[in-house]
């Protein structure tokens, strides 16, 4: 039976596991990446804590572009070369694949508990897919149908000019010009963004304002952090709805990330769903393509092993 050590490297948080074609995920662990030096020291040490010396192959889903079989995370300034990686844990290769398409990947493998749908119709079976979620930064993917295997669409969408819908919207976005220049969607649309947000509409920079804290004081009823999450929700739902209609996302689009999960009525119950379809022409085109919330648990290792099985099966 195949071992082969996985690992979710995010700007935050990494998460590791063993896959195989035989069984799923299994011995999950979570490790916060400023703990350690690099990735490599991480890798060991979580294959040391489960007594797995020598795995039988390595792949990694990592938050950044890859090039060459070099990957730099944007928001951590740690780096990963699969060529150096597979001759350190004695492996023929190293698996390297963008965090949000090893997180398409998993969209096959979802069952009806593992998601919540956000208005819309039946997903069309076979059909383009689009994922996205804010975390550290803003993780953008898709997934497409070729023959009988999958492809993934990976990108630097989070990355994109963030579109303002009305004149409040365009007002923040000239405030943030201002202040950063570009302003990409990952710009508001991450964790530290929900912060920069909240700055930008309340004009306050409380010392040690984190977005858990914003996120508890909106739950709680506070009103400046409730009007910031819904504005916060209501960016994503027009960045959602330009994403499928980029893909064609008649598969649905998707919403992972470590941030929406901890809101899944707050994100329900607002504008999200009315500006995701708010395209004019297209509105009866988007109401049909379905949004989802990932909810299960380790989704992007779910993915990254099933990429690599279908890697080996192609080999």
């Amino acid at each position: 039976m195949n071992r082969h050590l996985l690992a979710d490297i995010g700007g935050t948080h990494t998460r590791c596991g063993l896959g195989g074609e035989r069984y799923l995920v299994q011995q999950v662990r979570s490790y916060e990446n400023r703990d350690f030096k690099d990735p490599i020291a991480l890798l060991e040490h979580y294959l040391a804590e489960i007594g797995l010396p020598d795995p039988d192959g390595v792949a990694v889903a990592v938050a950044a572009p890859i090039r060459g079989g070099v990957a730099r995370l944007t928001n951590l300034d740690w780096s990963m070369d699969a060529a150096r990686m597979a001759s350190q844990f004695g492996v023929d290769r190293v698996v390297l694949i963008n965090d949000f398409a090893a997180l398409a990947f998993a969209v096959p493998q979802l069952g009806s508990d593992d998601r919540v749908q956000i208005g819309g119709a039946a997903p069309v079976a076979g059909a383009t897919v689009g994922v996205l979620g804010p975390g550290t930064g803003l993780g953008v993917a898709g997934l497409a149908a070729s023959g009988d295997r999958w492809a993934p669409i990976s990108g630097e969408g989070g990355h994109v000019t963030l579109p303002a819908v009305n004149a409040r919207e365009a007002r923040i976005i000239e405030h943030l010009r201002r202040r950063f220049g570009h302003v990409s969607a990952e710009r508001v649309l991450s964790g530290p963004g929900l912060v920069i947000l909240y700055e930008a509409v309340t004009g306050a920079a409380p010392h040690g304002l984190t977005p858990a804290a914003i996120s508890k004081q909106a739950i709680e009823g506070d009103p400046q952090a409730k009007d910031v999450l819904d504005l916060f929700f209501a960016f994503l739902g027009t960045v959602a709805g330009n994403l499928a209609l980029s893909l064609g996302a008649r598969g649905g689009i998707y919403l992972g990330g470590g941030i929406l999960p901890r809101l899944r009525s707050q994100l329900v119950q607002s504008g999200f769903r009315q500006r995701f379809e708010s395209k004019g022409r297209f509105e009866d085109y988007l109401s049909e393509i379905p949004a989802f919330l990932i909810t299960a648990h380790a989704p992007a290792l779910v993915g990254l092993n099933a990429y690599l099985q279908q890697l080996l099966r192609e080999d």
